[in-house]
Parts: structure tokens; sequence; C-alpha cells
């Protein structure tokens, strides 16, 4: 089975074949194998070293995190771009979204608040992973829209910027 993923800009082909001990993926010229661990986790074997990945699917977007380094993969449109790029917000330098579904684990700032570009504002934890969201720019915390403990997507900013 070949299928085709946008991540970025780019535009990743992959081939996947079902064996015996796994699926083997094939990714330009690598080779993984892959077995699920249990339902959104998985190990990956490349060259006699195994990660473990997790794997979750919203809407027309996968997240894998892999060792800490999140990727965002969308399924593209007939016209080659990215199904989800219209929802995405990478141009928003005033609201700051979880980088993929989960809940919120601390938020470390407050409303009123001056903040610097780059500035950690809030952890976020996905797929047992605590992801450190920062500051896109700098500004006034204008609100915040989700308290500690609470589930986020992908949809709603976890906080507004006034810049």
């Amino acid at each position: 089975m070949i299928n085709q993923f946008r991540h970025k800009e780019e535009t990743i082909e992959t081939k996947a074949n079902p064996g015996a001990s796994g699926v083997e993926v094939t990714v330009g010229e690598n080779k993984y194998l892959v077995t699920e661990v249990s339902s959104g986790k998985y190990n990956v074997l490349l060259d006699g070293v195994k990660k473990t990945v997790y794997c979750i699917v919203q809407n027309e977007k996968s997240y894998l995190d892999i060792d800490g380094l999140l990727l965002e993969l969308a399924i593209p449109s007939e016209d080659g771009t990215s199904a989800s790029a219209a929802g995405g917000h990478a141009g928003e330098k005033d609201k700051i979204f979880a980088p993929m579904p989960g809940k919120i684990v601390k938020l470390l700032v407050k409303e009123g608040e001056k903040v610097a570009e780059k500035q950690p504002m809030v952890i976020v934890e996905a797929m047992k992973m605590e992801n450190q969201v920062n500051s896109p720019s700098a500004g006034t915390v204008k609100k915040i829209n989700f308290k500690d403990g609470e589930q986020v997507g992908t949809e709603i900013p976890i906080i507004e910027l006034e810049i």
C-alpha cells in the first residue's frame, strides 16, 4: 500500500507491506519494521535501533511523537497541498495552540502578564509525553481559555495574546 502525507511543505511517500513480524514501511531509502505494542503505541526498528513511537489521528491529521520530536502529518489534497493547511495556525502570532490534542498539565502564565517571544507558556501532555509550548511572539496575555487538567484540542487557542 502506498500512502502520501504532508509535513510542512513536503510531500512524503510511504510504502507499507504487511509481514509475519510486523509491517515493513519504506520512506525514501529507509526501511522500518513497525509493530503495534498497544493502541497508538508502536515499536519501530531501523538498522537494529528500536524506537517507541506514539501516534494519534484526529480528523485528517496524524500526530507522531518520536523521542519527543512531534510531527504533524496530513493527507494531501488533490491539488498537492495539505488538506489541513486551512486549519493550520502557523501564521497566528497572537494565539497559542496545543501541538496535538492532550491535557493541560500546567499553565505557566496568568492573564495580564507580559511575555517574551519563545517564553514557555503551557505544558500539554499528549501520548504520555509532556510538551512545552512557547509563545510565538512578545505581548501581554489577554485571555486563557483552559485550566490546568482540562482536555484541549488543536482548534481552540489555549492562550490569546495582545501583541
